[in-house]
């Protein structure tokens, strides 16, 4: 038996190692170049991309030129007399006004022609600076990361596409003669640009050989030097997408256990540059290394090295750093035969700058897009002939409708094999990295499609689908792809000296954990401590990170400004604040409080009204009425908004483009495309799918309002959700779903939208940022638009929507009132908005998004100009419902009663009767609770409801309008 059971094994391993073998003899055989140019023009768009357009033309211009600028309005035109044709570099002087943060995004045209697509995305990057090297500490003695501040110097830079798809500068061709070449502003205003310069598009750079036979000097050793560069010690970066992080690694410098120390630089983009300063004693040859992580999964990532802002030789171009996994490693430059390159540095100051590139992937990447976009077309052509559902039992013969069926799915085999054998010598383990798993999955999809082409219908969702198909795993490939994450600790310029040990090893790490663990019962870091008198107390409902940033804010700034001293921690749970206001145990003033709490705690009498204060509504002028709304109870307003929240349509332009869709205007638009949608297999995106059960006020009740419905009666003391146009709203909202089947449970908006499955849809900003950074493939293919309107009667559209902020609170025991509103009043002027929203991002990184209530302050928000202004205009239109006691009810009351229509097929009127009865029970316990009625339901005291109506009259009679 024992044998029997070793020959299985031993048969087992060998087929395995069989198979291993094949696989990477098939994935290391590369396609032909005329196979990988025959498939390529099979599947390419019409839109040219760069790589493609620098193979095309390969012709160098002569001489160098410069020109000033004509402006008009938000374009430059520079003219050159060019005097032989070909490629050109273009480098631009420009400068950003101080109170701009963003950097810039411009068009260029060329005789009013964009010859690649990039042209019309090319990003001029700003300068920044730290406030300090010396790092302040936090309450809890940890080093916090100083301040960015933006350089105001003049800036000059060759111009890259937005994703710094290369590693030098794009190339431009110009004719021989009289060239205008166009700069258009795309962004925010504030952009002076000054000359522009060209030069001919050719590196001049020499290899290592001739670097080395160039610079004349003798080689001599140098005895022990070693300069060691903290990689927090630069003199500038190109982006706050680098930032400082904190890491308990006592292999880093610097470390303690207790306390954090910043100790790293961390960039997750391509076209970062971060410049350093070293200061050499002895002119010489010396080495160049790095102490590193690169945490992507499994594959290489690269930067391009400069001395003294050049590239010193070729192979300082995209050099390659093999991923670490979690652990710093060092990595010395060098050849292909690990002999270190040596760099001529002369006595003195020098810089040396890193700057992460992409363009060893990019040609890999850009087949992955085209791949996407033709498999999405091709799985709608397979649609329209076979229609939304398939039938398995008829015969097909779909190459007699697609008579390109084979010749699509050999190149998209030859595509990925062309991927897969451009990237394998990047992958720490060849073929077999994990990155290359999407590709071996889509593989495997088109090897059975091709062995039956006339049954393509039958694949469809082998093909497109969004849970498993050639689609998802190429989309998945072109995502990882893209993903950076490198760290730098240090930078040793070095001769004849040992580099320091890259982890200070198993025994030291041990220790380390047992100290972080000891550590963990003693410290009383993180213990409260007691606020002097005199002192404003603040809670924030926020992560650390935010209550860092905002403490130094009000220490630089507010405190200096006003004298009054502020006490920023954060809260543990916003939602035990209702017991800490009837323990008389709260502060002064809380933030971050979602819309529903400030109701819950005036109505029990523990927050001081606002409209107390003189110059109350001069304040409310910073934002949009409606965000008032659920703050206010009877004639009072308890909180002020600190953020706001947008609901727009996210689209596909490439699918409705292909199926002949406008990008529906109203409600009406939306069922009207809804047949040709549901043909193709596809649906319409409400945010009320999302979740299971229980549906928010934010989901269930803009129809209501877009219909001139009500939530509650004149009196507030019951529910108007039984009024006809309550109903009205209601029935609207469940039709959707009843009458023309939008599906009622969506696990996935981003990858419903990237899949095409629904490729339309309502989208809040967290959808929207997620679209952004979790869908890159899909760059230039989507946009946004308005919010759904109802029409009226009268033909005006309304676009009412419900939506979430969050809002800063006084409580009513303090003992600084008109502290605590100066507070407020500073905290959500414009200035203190923006400030605080790059500040937050360049100092904790890109993902950190402030979404600012206040208007003018939005205005200034890091999001592309287009965008940015669909999002303006649809937060006019934000609207929330009023809070009553019982409340909670109402919004579960709604939330059944769509249940009940949806699945029930119930109608709105009778569904909606059935919650009515419970919810006034329920209002009317509360009121009694609350002393607005008697036993016997008499009215005591009058419990009024305002709108965002009222909200405008005051701002207009007691405000500054």
């Amino acid at each position: 038996m024992k044998k029997a059971i070793l020959w299985v094994l031993l048969v087992v391993v060998c087929i395995g190692t069989y198979h291993l073998t094949n696989r990477t003899e098939i994935y290391t055989q590369r396609p032909g170049v005329e196979e990988v140019e025959q498939a390529k023009q099979l599947l390419s768009s019409d839109n040219m991309l760069y790589m493609d357009y620098k193979l095309k033309n390969t012709d160098i211009g002569e001489g160098e030129y410069k020109a000033s600028g004509i402006t008009r309005d938000t374009q430059v035109d520079y003219t050159f007399d060019i005097k032989k044709s070909g490629n050109y570099y273009l480098e631009l002087e420009y400068k950003s006004a101080e109170d701009v943060l963003s950097e810039f995004t411009v068009e260029v045209s060329v005789n009013d022609k964009q010859p690649f697509e990039e042209m019309k995305t090319i990003t001029l990057p700003l300068k920044w600076v730290d406030e300090t090297k010396d790092y302040k500490i936090d309450g809890y003695g940890d080093e916090t990361a100083p301040m960015q501040i933006k350089s105001s110097d003049l800036i000059s830079t060759y111009l890259y596409d937005s994703s710094f798809k290369t590693a030098l500068p794009l190339n431009f061709y110009l004719e021989e003669g009289e060239n205008i070449i166009s700069i258009t502003n795309m962004a925010s205003d504030g952009l002076e640009v000054g000359d522009l310069r060209i030069t001919p598009a050719e590196s001049n750079l020499p290899t290592y050989e001739e670097y080395i036979e160039s610079i004349g000097a003798s080689y001599e050793e140098t005895v022990g030097v070693l300069h060691s560069i903290n990689a927090i010690d630069y003199i500038s970066k190109s982006s706050i997408g680098a930032i400082y992080n904190t890491e308990n690694n006592p292999s880093l410098s610097p470390y303690e256990v207790e306390y954090k120390k910043l100790n790293t630089i961390t960039y997750k983009q391509a076209g970062i540059n971060i410049e350093y300063p070293v200061e050499i004693e002895q002119d010489g040859y010396y080495s160049l290394a790095f102490h590193y992580r690169n945490k992507k999964e499994e594959f290489s990532s690269f930067a391009t090295i400069y001395i003294d802002n050049n590239i010193p030789f070729e192979e300082c171009i995209s050099y390659e750093f093999a991923p670490t996994g979690n652990s710093y490693k060092n990595i010395t430059l060098s050849d292909q035969e690990n002999v270190p390159y040596k760099f001529y540095l002369t006595k003195g100051t020098h810089t040396i700058s890193i700057r992460g590139e992409r363009e060893p992937i990019m040609q890999a990447y850009e087949y992955g897009r085209m791949l996407c976009e033709h498999i999405t077309k091709f799985g709608l052509d397979i649609t329209k002939i076979s229609g939304g559902s398939i039938d398995e039992n008829r015969t097909w013969k779909m190459t007699k409708y697609i008579d390109n069926i084979p010749e699509y799915l050999w190149a998209y085999e030859v595509i990925i094999n062309e991927m897969r054998a451009m990237l394998m010598q990047y992958g720490e383990y060849a073929s077999a990295s994990a990155l290359f798993a999407d590709l071996d999955e889509a593989q495997m999809f088109i090897d059975n499609m091709q062995e039956y082409p006339d049954e393509i219908a039958l694949y469809i969702n082998e093909l497109t689908g969004k849970d498993a198909s050639v689609l998802t795993s190429l989309s998945n490939f072109t995502t990882a792809l893209m993903v950076e994450d490198f760290s730098l600790d240090m930078i040793y310029v070095y001769n004849n000296h040992e580099l320091p040990a890259e982890s200070v090893g198993v025994l030291a790490n041990v220790r380390n954990w047992f100290e972080l663990l000891l550590n963990s019962f003693t410290t009383n870091k993180y213990d409260v401590k007691e606020v002097p008198e005199g002192e404003l107390t603040v809670w924030v409902n926020r992560a650390i990170t935010h209550v860092d940033l905002l403490q130094k804010m009000v220490d630089t700034n507010f405190t200096p400004q006003t004298g009054i001293k502020v006490n920023i921690s954060a809260m543990p749970d916003a939602n035990k604040l209702v017991m800490s206001a009837a323990a008389n145990d709260t502060p002064d003033v809380a933030l971050g409080l979602g819309s529903h709490l400030p109701f819950e705690l005036a109505s029990r009498g523990a927050l001081y009204d606002m409209t107390q204060f003189e110059d109350f509504w001069s304040v409310a002028d910073r934002f949009v009425e409606g965000v008032f709304v659920p703050y206010t109870f009877n004639e009072g307003v308890y909180a002020i908004p600190e953020t706001i929240d947008f609901h727009v349509l996210a689209y596909r332009k490439d699918i409705l483009e292909n199926l002949d869709l406008d990008v529906p205007s109203t409600w009406d638009d939306v069922i009207g495309m809804l047949p040709t949608l549901s043909r193709y297999g596809m649906n319409f995106y409400h945010n009320i799918s999302s979740g299971v059960g229980y549906k928010w006020f934010y989901q269930t009740s803009s129809l209501i309002f877009q219909n001139d419905g009500q939530i509650y009666a004149e009196d507030g003391l019951t529910t108007a959700l039984d009024t006809p146009n309550s109903i009205k709203g209601l029935q609207a909202l469940g039709d959707l779903f009843i009458k023309y089947s939008l599906d009622t449970q969506v696990n996935s908006f981003l990858s419903s939208f990237r899949y095409a499955t629904l490729p339309i849809g309502i989208v809040d900003s967290t959808e929207y940022i997620l679209i952004k950074n979790g869908a890159p493939e899909l760059e230039g293919q989507w946009a946004i638009a308005p919010y759904p309107a109802t029409e009226k009667e009268d033909g005006t559209l309304d676009r009412s929507y419900v939506a979430g902020t969050t809002g800063g609170i006084i409580f009513d025991d303090t003992q600084m009132p008109q502290e605590a509103f100066e507070f407020l009043k500073w905290w959500t002027d414009e200035q203190t908005q923006v400030s605080y929203a790059h500040t937050l991002r360049s100092t904790y990184g890109e993902e950190f998004f402030w979404l600012s209530a206040n208007i003018e302050a939005l205005k200034d928000a890091p999001i592309a100009q287009q965008d940015k202004q669909v999002i303006l205009d649809q937060v006019e239109w934000i609207k929330d419902v009023p809070r009553t006691p019982g409340q909670y009810l109402v919004e579960r009351g709604i939330s059944d009663a769509w249940n009940e229509m949806v699945f029930k097929g119930t109608s709105a009127q009778v569904a909606m009767d059935e919650q009515v009865i419970a919810i006034n029970r329920e209002m009317e316990k509360k009121m009694r609770e609350l002393g607005y009625i008697d036993e016997d339901g008499n009215l005591l005291k009058s419990y009024v409801i305002r709108d965002d109506e009222w909200i405008k009259d005051q701002i207009e009679k007691e405000g500054t309008r």
